[in-house]
């Protein structure tokens, strides 16, 4: 008889397959602008021309960010603006050698980094029974390019694909009990500290605690990286400028209703509201409450086996997303590692009950879909349902991690 299994994986492949072909094809069309400096890369290019010539204290100088932007992207007619540089200022180091190339030759070697980068995240990222690999990690890397958030990632130049990779090493680590090093690797995702912060609390909270001795000295040890860069003034002018860019409209910064998370949805409903507004108050209730649960449920599997580690990291990044105060579809890059993970034989685990797991199945179909994101992005401009798919996986997760003969022990 045939194995269903292997056709639901051929039927899944050729789709992301087909995708992966369509998002190149993209690519080719557009692939003139971007290298004109229409994409996002052209901030962190900014930053890293600003670090060549000794300016690492105007580095959210949005003046100086436009007169620097002007010299290689100048026949960008769709801003009025520049495209700003929101990153902490010690990220601005990994593109500074990129900057000793023409912004087209960076984009090219930014672009070719990442791919090898989601080839590291697939052969870092551990895979024992029953988190098996179906595919070599070459096939997994061009299926994950059919995944529309790593595409945009790509299409755009920015750095999501990084933090993805960060995150799976840092699993790596905590798979092979060496908590503070993993506590360290995760540090190095604080260039996204809205998004890596709440993990590195979800682990704490769940009982990993000595991923804080690496942890927080990693995080000194950059805070310290960035005064000097910027001098210690940043820390008090980069929340200043964050919070300016959150209050401003039209700048080249993401909006609240195009975020895939509560606060985007809420706003959808809601409206946008002064800062700090009604929005404001109930997603910190909502992201701590949702930051506790997942300590709690994960606390009794990070005793048992990897496969208990595995699916708290799967639950604990869609949360991280989900209560995030800014994302954008790209931040869901982190969603390859779960689909990676519980694409191998996991869900085809007869022990597992079948509403959790039927509610991951739908959430990763759903998450995988191509056109949705494109529906939702040109075609609607709400991207904030996106917080519907997110939502059924991570029940799913946590349903299937509730129901764990580990968890009721």
């Amino acid at each position: 008889m045939r194995d269903p299994r292997k056709a639901r994986y051929r039927f899944v492949a050729a789709f992301l397959l087909a995708a992966t072909i369509a998002h190149g094809i993209v690519f080719w069309q557009e692939h003139a602008r971007l290298r004109a400096g229409y994409g996002d890369f052209s901030a962190l290019y900014t930053a890293g021309l600003m670090l060549k010539r000794g300016e690492g204290r105007s580095l959210y100088d949005r003046r100086e960010q436009w007169r620097l932007q002007q010299e290689f992207a100048a026949n960008v007619d769709v801003r009025k603006g520049p495209m700003p540089y929101i990153r902490p200022p010690f990220e601005a180091l990994l593109f500074l050698p990129l900057v000793y190339f023409s912004y087209p030759v960076a984009l090219a070697i930014w672009s070719v980094a990442k791919l090898i980068f989601l080839w590291l995240t697939a052969r870092v990222l551990p895979r024992p029974h029953p988190f098996t690999r179906v595919y070599p990690p070459w096939f997994e890397v061009v299926l994950c390019l059919g995944f529309f958030p790593s595409f945009l990632d790509l299409f755009e130049g920015q750095d999501a694909i990084v933090l993805l990779l960060i995150v799976a090493a840092a699993l790596n680590r905590l798979r092979s009990g060496k908590d503070a090093a993993a506590g360290l690797i995760l540090a190095l995702g604080l260039f996204k500290f809205h998004l890596i912060i709440p993990i590195a609390i979800i682990l704490w909270l769940a009982g990993r605690a000595r991923i804080l001795a690496g942890f927080l000295p990693g995080a000194a040890i950059l805070v310290a990286l960035s005064c000097t860069i910027s001098g210690a003034s940043v820390l008090f002018t980069y929340p200043s400028y964050l919070l300016s860019m959150n209050r401003a409209e039209g700048i080249g910064f993401v909006t609240a209703p195009s975020m895939p998370n509560l606060r985007g949805l809420l706003t959808a409903f809601l409206g946008r509201a002064p800062y700090p507004g009604p929005i404001h108050w109930l997603l910190v209730p909502v992201a701590v409450v949702a930051i506790a649960l997942t300590a709690r449920l994960w606390r009794p599997l990070l005793r048992a086996d990897y496969s208990g580690l595995a699916l708290g990291f799967c639950l604990a990044l869609p949360v991280a997303i989900l209560t995030s105060y800014y994302a954008y579809s790209y931040d869901m890059t982190l969603l390859v590692l779960p689909l990676l993970l519980l694409g191998g034989e996991f869900l085809d685990q007869p022990s597992l009950p079948t509403i959790p797991r039927n509610m991951v199945v739908a959430g990763v179909l759903l998450l995988i879909c191509t056109p949705l994101y494109w529906g939702l992005m040109l075609r609607l401009d709400r991207l904030y349902l996106l917080v519907v798919p997110m939502s059924i996986l991570s029940l799913g997760i946590a349903g299937l991690m509730r129901q764990s003969p580990a968890a009721a022990r």
